[in-house]
Order: C-alpha cells, then structure tokens, then sequence
C-alpha cells in the first residue's frame, strides 16, 4: 500500500513537472521566433499581455507616385494602393483578432496592425507566415523642451527677428504669403482660436465666426499613455483642437500667426504680432502625444490622416479624403536613443513619412536638440532621407549649441545633415491662451522652414506635389555657410552644422525668375574623355527641351528653366545612360557626370 502510494505520489509530480514544463515551453517558443522583439515577450511575462505593433509583408513600391502629373493624382494614387495592399494582406490577423474579441487598429500605410494581445493570441499571430514582426508599441518622450529664452539683445518688435531673418516680409511685398497653400502640423495639439491661429485655420469661417473640425483637425490620443496617466486637459479623442502643453501652438504661430485682420489693408506687416512665417497659409492639426508623450502609433496614425483625411469616428480604410491633405506637415517632435528611440523601435513609422512624401506632401522635421556634438542627429524622424531635417540657428547666424549635427548614419550609409537650418534661438510666437512667449529648440527651426515652403509654393503652385523639387530648391537657395567642423563636403557646403545654409524665401522664390545650369563630364569607363558625346535633355513627358555635344575634355554644360528632367547620354560605340529625375534649380548648377561603357561586340560564329 505505501509503494502505490508513493507511485501514485510521483506520477502526480510527474505529471505536474510535465505540465509546467510545457508551459514555459509554450512560453519560450514565442521568445525563440526572430520575428518577435524580446520587449514583447517581456511585456507578456510580466503583465500577462502586450501593446503591440504587427508588420505585415513587404510593402507596394510607391516610384510610379513620382511619375504622376498632380498632387491629387498622387495622393489618391498613394491611398488606393495602399489601403488594398494592406487589407488584403492584413486579413487573416485581423480575422484572428475579431474572433478572440481582441479590439485593433489597422494602419495602411505602414501595413501594421495595432493591438494589445495575451500569449495565446501572440502564438496564433506568430504561426502566420505574412508576419513579418511583431514589435512593443512603446510610450516615448517626444519633445525635448529647452529653457526658454531669456536673451534681451533680440528684438521684441511686431515681427520677430526669425521671421525677419527667412525674409519672409519681402515675400509678403511681392504679394506671396501662402495663399492657396495647406500646412499642417502633428504636435501637443493647437489652440485653434488663438488670436495669432483663429484666422488661418481651415475650419473657420469669418462670415458666421465658427468652425467645423471635420477634416480640419484629428486627435489620435485615445487614452492614457503612460507615463503620462495622469489625466490629460484637453481629455481624449478630443472634438476640438485643444494643446496640452505649449509646444503645438507656439511651432503654428512661427508658420502662419497673425492677428490682425486680414481684411486690413496694411495686413499682415502692421499686426501687434506678426510672428508667422506665411500667414495667408490655412492650416490643420493633429494631437500625436499625450503630455509630451507619444507612441508609434499616434505618429503612424497622425501620418495616415494627413494623407487621406477622414471625418471623426471615420474608417481610415474607407473613409480618407486624399484631396483634402496638406501640401506640407511641421513635425517639431523627435525621440532620443535615451529615451526609449532606437531605430529598432521607431523603424515602423519611416514607411508612413514615405508615404507622405510619395503623396506629394513636403515631410519637414526638426534636427534634434542633441548638440552639440557630431553625429547627434541619431533619433527619428530626423534620419529619415525623405524628410527636410532642420538645425536652428541664432539671430547672429551662428548654429545653436543645442543644435544636433549630422553627419547622420542610417540603414548603413552616411550622409550630411542636417539639410539645411532656420532660426530656433529667442523665437516668438503664440501659446494657449492668448499669450506669446520666447522658445528655443530645433522645434522652432522646423516651422520657420514650414513657412518658408509656403510661400514657395503661393508664388508657384504648380510645384505643389513635386516635394523632390521642393525640398532640392529651399536647400540650395538657403544662404550659404561654409562650415568644416564635423567633416563637410567639398568646399565646406553643405555641412553637418548648416547644411546648405540658413533658409531664405526671397532666395527661394526669386529663383523661379532664373535659369539653372546642368554640367558635367562624359568619360568611359577606362577613365578616358569623351569628347563629341551627346547630351539630350527632355521633360518628365518625353518633350525634348535641349541638345548639346561635350567638348575635346568630355566637357558639357546647359541652361535650363527650374523643374525636374531627364537626362539621356549617348556616345557611339558605348551604351547609353539615361537618368530620371534630375532637378534643375534657377540660378544654381546641377552636377552630372556620366561614365559610359563600351558595348559588346558581336563576333559571328564560323561554322567548320
């Protein structure tokens, strides 16, 4: 009797020992798979379920956007294929999450699936093979506030020394000060009826002085985000344009504040506070942090709205408005490595900027406040090559200590950055309320250079889309600051400090006026030149625009109206080169040297 009980006794801990064996077996198996971030897992052990974001298969090649005659054309371009792609590859882990009860979010311009799962779920999603990783949705600290200003050497005039400084008033002379254009911005949120705000925002109708926020404005802070669980003032899935803090509405004032009314004829150089850049401009908003706290998510998702803006409660595979998107987006926002940002966990938001970006939609983004050491521009969205990153500057042109400097490394090559930088030291502008106060950062430099593409695009509309254009115009018209401190380029510009140079509206848009100049040097690829080649020079449409021949030295060089071309290079007996997109900027000269090889001679075959 003692033996079966001491038999019995062992095969219970047996068995038990069996049982818990499999369960960290089960456990272990999700923490094996290379495609689940091990913070997932941890999550899971800890609280028995994880936020998390699931990447799904490659995505569309988005270059057939580039080639498309509009803005609008791309944009809708940009939604279809996407939001196809996405549902059809997002099914059966959307299928799997209605099934357990699971409440998700799908995003179709990363080809991600938002969702809070347990260990039973985690195993069901990672046994699909269109999985390509399943990563934390952590919180991160996106705004890096610096002390506020306290320089009492800057001016306090009616229009601040930044706006001054980008020239913008010249712009305004000549009768350019964004209308026409949409600016957006993805911040702490906006006092929308701020005196400097209430007129520019696209909502408000003067007539009947109210607003609709439909379209117009998009909080994607749906609850808590730790650590900022405290409760938040503006509430969650707020109606109505609402700033938690002060940062969203300040970076708005610097793009389009003003508050004197448009209807004044000496408007809007003669307003008490004339702090915007491109005050003609409309504007739209959308709430991304929660105290200053964001998350991958509420980036993807302020992204998708601004390039198919949808109704409030809306679906965003259904319900997006391409044509109603902005032509620019302010993001005064980045997230250190020491605050949680490493490219790991931000990667998944790079393909919502390329979105962007392919929709026609100018990605402004601020350097960082890392400075000043070299190679601090190290946090998203700044690294980004699609973006327009932005240093700041003082009102002596001197790069801010703050500043964070490039040359910036990412997905394995280096480059120089920031692109260009603005002024982000003692800046003026709009906070909650109907107050003004003095900011530094990057964060102040980026709305500057909003500004700035405003009023290029007011006073020639037909670039509104072309963000390659764009982009390549404000940096080589920016004035130009050699610089060799954190290595440079040849000649010192652009730089890692500066980039190209301090943003400059009048440069930008007085260079619509002029030629530009395409040159270069024909060789072989034997190193030797290639005298009498022919360069043939034709618009996106395949319309030849200009012929001409190098010279003895292999030597060439064309005046060309700004815009974007392609370039066909031909040689008799090498193979031809023809290169898309090249962009011609009006008084600056584009380089293109060409190496050509020799083509294959046909040697016919004796039969014996």
């Amino acid at each position: 009797m003692i033996r079966k009980n001491i038999f019995l006794g062992l095969l219970i801990v047996m068995l038990l020992g069996l049982g818990l064996s499999l369960t960290l077996l089960s456990s272990s198996v999700a923490m094996a798979d290379p495609r689940l971030d091990p913070v997932v897992q941890a999550a899971i052990n800890e609280q028995g379920s994880a936020d998390v974001l699931i990447l799904l298969g490659n995505l569309p090649d988005l270059s057939p956007a580039y080639e498309l005659p509009d803005k609008e054309a791309r944009g809708r371009w940009v939604y279809d294929t996407l939001r196809q792609h996405a549902r059809q590859s997002q099914r059966r882990v959307v299928a799997l999450l209605q099934a357990t009860g699971i409440s998700y979010q799908s995003f179709w311009s990363v080809n991600a699936v938002h969702a809070r799962v347990d260990a039973a779920t985690l195993q069901r999603i990672l046994a699909l093979p269109e999985v390509r990783r399943v990563q934390d949705n952590p919180s991160l600290r996106a705004v890096d506030p610096q002390p506020v200003s306290t320089q009492s050497t800057v001016s306090s005039d009616a229009i601040p020394w930044g706006v001054q400084r980008v020239q913008a008033p010249w712009a305004w002379e000549q009768g350019y000060a964004g209308a026409g254009v949409v600016v957006a911005g993805q911040d702490t949120g906006y006092d929308w009826d701020h005196p400097a705000l209430k007129q520019a925002f696209r909502g408000y109708d003067p007539i009947s002085d109210t607003a609709t926020f439909t379209y117009t404005w998009h909080d994607a802070i749906h609850n808590d985000i730790p650590p900022a669980d405290f409760g938040n003032v503006c509430g969650y899935d707020s109606p109505v344009p609402c700033d938690d803090q002060q940062h969203g509405t300040h970076t708005m004032g610097t793009i389009v504040g003003n508050d004197l009314d448009p209807t004044d004829p000496n408007w809007p150089a003669a307003a008490s506070h004339a702090v915007g850049v491109a005050p003609a401009a409309k504007w739209m908003g959308c709430r991304n942090m929660d105290n200053g706290w964001g998350q991958p998510a509420t980036y993807i998702e302020c992204f998708e709205w601004f390039v198919a803006p949808y109704p409030q409660g809306g679906d965003p595979l259904q319900d997006g408005h391409p044509e109603l998107a902005p032509d620019v987006i302010n993001n005064s926002w980045s997230c250190p490595p020491e605050e949680g940002c490493t490219t790991e966990v931000l990667d998944a938001i790079e393909p919502a900027i390329n979105a962007a970006d392919a929709a026609g939609i100018v990605v402004v983004v601020s350097a960082g406040n890392e400075g000043p050491g070299c190679g601090s521009i190290a946090a998203p969205p700044a690294i980004y090559p699609r973006t327009l990153n932005v240093g700041a500057s003082d009102s002596l042109d001197r790069i801010a200590s703050f500043s964070s400097r490039g040359p910036v490394s990412y997905d394995g090559a280096s480059r120089t950055g920031p692109d260009i930088s603005a002024p982000g030291r003692s800046v003026q502008s709009s906070v909650p309320g109907t107050g003004y106060r003095y900011f530094d950062g990057t964060s102040m430099a980026s709305p500057h250079t909003v500004g700035v593409v405003a009023l290029l695009l007011s006073a020639a509309p037909q670039l509104r889309g072309q963000t390659d254009l764009v982009k390549a115009i404000i940096r080589q018209t920016a004035d130009p600051v050699i610089d060799y401190q954190c290595g440079a380029e040849t000649g010192g510009r652009p730089n890692n400090r500066f980039g190209w140079g301090i943003v400059n509206a009048r440069r930008a848009i007085e260079s619509l006026s002029q030629e530009g100049t395409l040159a270069g040097a024909i060789s072989s690829s034997r190193q030797q030149s290639l005298g009498d080649s022919r360069v043939v020079v034709y618009t996106p449409d395949d319309q030849k625009v200009a012929s001409v021949s190098s010279d003895d030295l292999g030597f060439y060089n064309v005046r060309l109206p700004w815009g974007r071309y392609k370039v066909l290079v031909t040689h008799p007996g090498y193979e031809s080169v023809s290169q898309s997109s090249v962009i011609i900027v009006g008084g600056q000269t584009t380089s293109l040297d060409v190496v050509l090889q020799t083509q294959p001679q046909f040697i016919p075959m004796i039969w014996r």
